[in-house]
């Protein structure tokens, strides 16, 4: 058993908790790959569409979304960064919002049996998930 005879003193250790909470904000604030964001939201676009599909769309909801997990695992793990969340608050939102469109796109399949307002909240899925990614490439100060 090791013995650890440097205790630091309180104020060493109120700064080495301070680094702590730096260097992860750094860590959540890393721009991602620019090529990200548009697939993202044509995935998010396709799972949201699934729901038109009627019965028959299961098996393209799982796929697409194995596809985004995979891609934005794959990614992650590029950037050195697989399961860090940023901390762009509109970007958060965003994502929220794109999820609420395929939850109502779940709804109106099982109410409905018109497919345009599925389609319709497809494409805001997407919409939505794009004008976030902007705000998240923005808040990092990544170029252009």
């Amino acid at each position: 058993m090791e013995n650890n005879l440097d205790v630091p003193n309180p104020a060493e250790a109120r700064k080495a908790l301070a680094d702590i909470d730096t260097v992860q904000r750094a860590v959540r604030d890393t721009p991602w790959p620019t090529w990200l964001y548009p697939v993202n939201a044509l995935l998010l676009g396709a799972m949201t569409s699934t729901f038109a599909l009627g019965d028959d769309g299961f098996v393209p909801l799982l796929a697409s979304c194995a596809v985004l997990i995979a891609v934005n695992t794959l990614a992650g793990y590029r950037m050195g960064t697989p399961f860090a969340l940023p901390t762009s608050r509109v970007f958060l939102a965003s994502v929220g919002a794109a999820m609420a469109c395929l939850l109502a796109a779940f709804i109106v399949a099982e109410v409905t049996t018109q497919r345009w307002p599925i389609l319709v909240l497809a494409v805001a899925a997407a919409a939505v998930y794009l004008a976030g990614g902007v705000a998240h490439r923005r808040s990092t100060g990544a170029p252009r």
